[in-house]
This record gives structure tokens, C-alpha cells and sequence, in this order.
């Protein structure tokens, strides 16, 4: 008995040695590692955040929370089902404690708060910038109503598509922030 022990042991051992099958790199949420985050995506990191804003749709939309906020667990699947309503826009959550740098850059004060920032040009043809970004926080810990706010921002906001197709955004050191490439 003691023969079969050490050799299922020894098998189990040389099995955890095994270098695992070769497979395309996969982010939390499943998609390939270099594919733009689905609906709903987590934001991990600052650079992840900054490569949305040339993702090529018309707004992004993130949902800024905390592990510590029960406010932000209770919505969160409410504000997946919102997303699958737009499907020009880019949603995503972020844990501030996850990616500091995209809740500094996105103003964030309290969670779980929801960030619009509107991408391409206004109906009258000057581009969207960071002043035109809009977060919406609970006011007086009102978290049922962070949700609701930020939808009647997103439907308020018109967006014309640029022909030119969108460019990257380029870190201004005056703020601390990044910009839209000046044209």
C-alpha cells in the first residue's frame, strides 16, 4: 500500500511540473489579451483605461467601485443589463483600488460612481475633451440613484462619429491627465 501511495504522490507531483497546454493569453473576462474589454469588462489598469478612449465607439461609460462598497456589488448587474442597451459605447467597471490612476483621471470621489465621457465630435463639429466628461457620484448616499442619473446623461448626449477616425489621447502634464490630440 505504501508503494501505491508514493507513486500516485510521485504521478501527481510530475503532473504539477507539466507545463500547461499552449493557449492564447486571456484576460479575467475571457476575451484574448490584446482585444478591446466587452461590455461589462473589468479595467485592471491604467493603460487598459487609456486604450478605450481610441477603442472607436462613441462614449465610454465606467462604473467605479470599491471591494469594499455592498452599494457598488447591489448595482453592478444593473449596470451590465444598461450596457447591453448601447452598443455604441464602451462600458466598463473599475475597482479604484485596482486601477488608482484611471479613478484619478476620471475624478472619481465616492463609489460606486458612473463616469460619461463622451468621445468624437459635438453636433457642432469641435471635439469632445475631458470638460465634457460628466461623473455622476450619490449625492447625500443616494446610490439608487447614481444609475438612473447616468442613463439620463448618456441619452442626452449626441455624439457625431468622426471620419477621421479617432487618435489617441496624449498625457498633458499641466493636469496630470490626458487630453484628445489636438488637431
Amino acid at each position: 500500500a505504501k508503494a501505491q501511495v508514493s507513486r500516485s504522490a510521485a504521478a501527481a507531483a510530475a503532473a504539477a511540473r507539466q507545463p500547461p497546454p499552449l493557449a492564447a493569453k486571456q484576460r479575467e473576462d475571457g476575451a484574448p489579451h490584446d482585444s478591446p474589454p466587452s461590455l461589462g469588462a473589468a479595467v485592471k489598469d491604467f493603460a487598459t483605461y487609456e486604450a478605450m478612449k481610441t477603442s472607436g465607439t462613441t462614449m465610454m461609460v465606467g462604473f467605479f467601485t470599491g471591494h469594499f462598497s455592498l452599494a457598488s456589488k447591489m448595482y453592478k448587474s444593473q449596470f451590465e443589463a444598461m450596457a447591453a442597451s448601447y452598443p455604441k459605447a464602451s462600458f466598463f467597471t473599475c475597482d479604484v483600488d485596482d486601477a488608482p490612476q484611471a479613478a484619478y483621471d476620471a475624478e472619481i470621489t465616492e463609489v460606486p460612481s458612473v463616469v460619461i465621457l463622451p468621445l468624437g465630435l459635438k453636433p457642432d463639429g469641435s471635439p469632445y475633451d475631458k470638460t465634457d466628461m460628466v461623473v455622476v457620484a450619490p449625492e447625500l448616499a443616494r446610490f439608487d440613484q447614481v444609475l438612473p442619473k447616468a442613463k439620463a446623461v448618456i441619452d442626452s448626449t449626441v455624439v457625431v462619429e468622426d471620419a477621421a477616425g479617432q487618435q489617441a489621447w496624449q498625457f498633458d502634464p499641466a493636469t496630470g491627465t490626458t487630453l484628445p490630440a489636438h488637431k
